[in-house]
C-alpha cells in the first residue's frame, strides 16, 4: 500500500523504507532515525528503560520524552491501534486501506478540538505500517501529568484515594464543551476521559480520538448520545467489579449536566 494522504495540518511526513509516518517538523529528525533503527514505534517504546504500561488502556505505553514535544511534556504516549468488538477475533490489528489511516483521522480531529479549546493531549508522531490490502499504526501522543482514566479514579480500590465526585463533575463538564463545540465521540467511556489535577482543580481530558465526528464550527453535538454512552460505561463496570458508586457520585453525574442545562 503506498499512502498518498496529506499529513495533518502542522505536520510533515516521512517515509523509510515501506513505512510512512509525520510529525511536527521539530520531531521529524528523531522519527526519520527512531524507524531507521527500530523500524517499529510501539516496539521503541517497549524497549525504553522508562517504559511503563497504561492500565486500563490496553497495548499502550507512556515512555520519557526522548525531545521536547509541542508541548514540552516529560513523557509520551504511545498506542498501538486494535480493533474491538468482533472484529477483533478476526483481524486483530490490521485495518483495510481505504480512506485516510488511523492516526491522520485521529490526528486532524486533534488539531481540530484543540483549536476549539477542547482539552486533549497534542499529537507527537503517527506512523503506518503498510501489509498489502491491510496496514498496522501507532499515534504518540504527549502524556498528561499525574493523570488517571476516569474508571480508574472510580473503580480502582487499590489506587490513591480520588475526588470521585468532582472528577464525575469534571467528566461532565467535558462532555458539556465537546456537544456545545460540536464534538461527537460515539464510544465515549471512563476509559477515555482522563482526570488530571492541576493548580488545585480537577480536570478532565479526551484522549483516543479516532472515532471523534468534528462537526462545522458553530453545530453543536446531539445532546444525548454521549451522556447515556458514559452512563452504560460506568453502570457496565460497577457490574465488573463489583463495586457499586454511592448515591452521592451519582448525585454528581446528575447534577453536572443540570450545571449546563
Amino acid at each position: 500500500m503506498a499512502i498518498s494522504v496529506s499529513p495533518p495540518e502542522g505536520y510533515e511526513s516521512l517515509q523509510v523504507g515501506t513505512t510512512w509516518g509525520f510529525a511536527p517538523v521539530e520531531v521529524l529528525p528523531w522519527l526519520r532515525d527512531t524507524l531507521g533503527e527500530q523500524a517499529d514505534l510501539r516496539e521503541w517504546a517497549k524497549s525504553r528503560p522508562s517504559a511503563r504500561t497504561l492500565q486500563g488502556r490496553g497495548r499502550v505505553f507512556s515512555v520519557g520524552a526522548p525531545l521536547a514535544g509541542p508541548e514540552g511534556r516529560a513523557r509520551w504516549v504511545v498506542r498501538h491501534y486494535h480493533r474491538g468488538g468482533a472484529v477483533a477475533r478476526a483481524l486483530k490489528d490490521r485495518y483495510l486501506a481505504l480512506g485516510p489511516p488511523r492516526p491522520v483521522v485521529e490526528t486532524r480531529a486533534s488539531v481540530e478540538i484543540r483549536r476549539r479549546g477542547v482539552p486533549t493531549p497534542a499529537v507527537v508522531a503517527g506512523v503506518v505500517y503498510p501489509a498489502g490490502v491491510f496496514y498496522r499504526a501507532d499515534l504518540a501522543t504527549e502524556e498528561i501529568p499525574d493523570a488517571l482514566d476516569l474508571a480508574g479514579v472510580l473503580f480502582d480500590a487499590s489506587g490513591p484515594v480520588q475526588d470521585m465526585s468532582g472528577a464525575l463533575r469534571a467528566a461532565t463538564g467535558l462532555i458539556r464543551l465537546l456537544e456545545r463545540k460540536g464534538v461527537h465521540h460515539p464510544d465515549l467511556n471512563a476509559k477515555n476521559i482522563v482526570i488530571s489535577h492541576e493548580g488545585g482543580s480537577v480536570r478532565a481530558h479526551l484522549v483516543d480520538l479516532d472515532r471523534c465526528r468534528v462537526r462545522e464550527a458553530g453545530v453543536p453535538a446531539p445532546s444525548l448520545p454521549m451522556r447515556r454512552r458514559l452512563m452504560r460505561s460506568l453502570r457496565k463496570l460497577e457490574q465488573m467489579s463489583g463495586r457499586l458508586l454511592g448515591a452521592e457520585v451519582w448525585d454528581a453525574f446528575v447534577e453536572g449536566f443540570e450545571e449546563g442545562a
